[in-house]
């Protein structure tokens, strides 16, 4: 976490003891398992970031974000970078210059566009206070929380885990496509279990499918978080049965055996990360603390 107390993303004594505790280091060692040291360190800035995107916007005081959505559109439409001050939109400059230089162009397109997907969901979230429990179903859970999870930036660092871009045929592809939605699911679902403790003291209703199961219809939390489990499992076989049908994919579209080589190094990272990251929850003190600091960082003059 130093890299984040050195920019300013992180400040005071308590909320810098409290990030070292939580270990994003070993985070990222666990998400990434194939990534070299200079890489690895890259990918704990991105960790380090995004939890503090998501303090930012957990704070009740937090001003409109403008200056990092500016930021995210720009990148999506490849402009000219905005002069900004404010630490998370800074911090955010430096990630995508050290990691676009590593990886081509068409990455970087889709790493720019998952961006501002995620930076303007975590905004209207932010804004959304009167959503209504018994009438948020799953699916409507889902196409909230893939968005505002980050997963899929983190599906796109994968690639840059283990230095190699899906091709971006395969990578718009109805089957991949489906494939890291899947993905997104699986590791939101194993934060939910890991995290119910947390968010059942913080009152957290809406952002634990196991929670918000166990409220809406009135069942034993115990219960509610059998029936996650058993989704848990279910989108594993269906990201197994996935890979299948990618590799005819990837014969249809007739990818070399350089880039199938490496389309296959990205979707055994894509199944570490999630092994890692249930690994580091069972390891863990993260969830068995009830609070933590609400002032990580600066949340003024974005």
């Amino acid at each position: 976490m130093q890299w984040a107390v050195e920019r300013g993303l992180v400040r005071g004594g308590e909320a810098e003891a409290y990030w070292r505790q939580v270990g994003l280091g070993e985070v990222s060692a666990r998400a990434y398992p194939y990534a070299d040291a200079a890489v690895g360190h890259l990918l704990t800035c991105w960790i380090g970031w995004t939890a503090c995107v998501e303090r930012y916007f957990d704070e009740p005081a937090a001003p409109p974000p403008g200056e990092l959505l500016t930021l995210a559109e720009s990148l999506v439409s490849m402009g000219a970078t905005p002069r900004v001050r404010h630490p998370l939109a800074a911090a955010l400059v430096d990630l995508w210059r050290d990691s676009g230089s590593l990886m081509p162009a068409h990455w970087r397109r889709h790493l720019a566009v998952n961006l501002a997907d995620y930076v303007n969901a975590c905004a209207a979230e932010s804004q959304d206070h009167v959503s209504d429990l018994r009438q948020m179903g799953a699916e409507e859970f889902f196409a909230q929380r893939r968005l505002t999870v980050g997963s899929y930036v983190y599906c796109d660092l994968v690639e840059l885990s283990v230095g190699f871009a899906v091709p971006d045929s395969l990578y718009r592809s109805p089957v991949f496509t489906r494939m890291r939605q899947v993905w997104n699911d699986l590791t939101s679902l194993v934060n939910d279990l890991a995290s119910v403790p947390k968010e059942l003291a913080a009152g957290d209703m809406l952002h634990n499918l196991v929670l918000l199961t166990h409220h809406r219809d009135a069942i034993p939390l115990a219960q509610a978080a059998l029936q996650v489990a058993t989704h848990i499992e279910d989108l594993a076989k269906t990201f197994i049965a996935l890979e299948g049908q990618l590799e005819t994919e990837a014969d249809r579209q007739g990818l070399a055996a350089a880039e199938r080589e490496g389309v296959g190094r990205c979707i055994e990272a894509m199944e570490a990360f999630i092994a890692g990251e249930q690994r580091w929850h069972e390891l863990s003190s993260r969830y068995a603390q009830a609070g933590e600091p609400s002032a990580t960082h600066d949340s003024k003059g974005l």
